[in-house]
């Protein structure tokens, strides 16, 4: 259910990203399809549990599952909230990799030291891509958002710790 829903969406995505409707379509639906399947869908309790002895409660500690355990969430909105809940840590990580990535070819370009001196030329880069190449701009500046979270700082030349965010 929910990778037709992402793939839905995917394609009506790349319909209207850019002016590229079938190139968009090509790449954002079978995206959302993926990230729409691999949404966790919670047994409705008419199937059988899974006979994995991984899963064994007594085998894994009895550590009660947050899904299916006594304040689980009943209806089909609260499981998709709880599913989006679980995505967005990994989805954080990911941009954080990304960023970490565009941090390492500045400092490959030699960029790195004018930047920590003048934070402000991040933003400079990021203009100058959404003028220039406008996909590599909104990756830019969506992974420099998801940076702020980690902490990005000049002292460590911008690149985040992504086993903490920031508090």
């Amino acid at each position: 259910m929910f990778g037709g829903l992402g793939g839905l969406i995917g394609i009506s995505t790349g319909v209207v990203a850019l002016g590229g409707g079938v190139n968009g379509a090509i790449v954002f639906g079978p995206i959302g399809f993926v990230i729409g399947w691999l949404m966790p869908s919670k047994s409705t309790g008419t199937e059988a549990p899974p006979a994995n002895p991984l899963l064994d409660p007594e085998l894994v500690g009895a550590v009660p599952d947050p899904v299916d355990g006594p304040s689980a969430p009943h209806g089909d909105y609260q499981r998709v909230e709880a599913s989006l809940s679980e995505m967005i840590p990994i989805i954080g990580r990911i941009l954080g990799s990304v960023w970490n990535l565009e941090m390492k070819l500045l400092i490959a370009v030699g960029l790195m030291p004018y930047i920590v001196r003048h934070g402000w030329l991040l933003f400079g880069i990021a203009l100058v891509l959404l003028a220039v190449v406008f996909p590599l701009g909104i990756v830019f500046t969506v992974t420099g958002i998801a940076a702020m979270n980690y902490g990005a700082e000049a002292g460590n030349r911008f690149i985040i710790d992504l086993r903490w965010p920031a508090t």
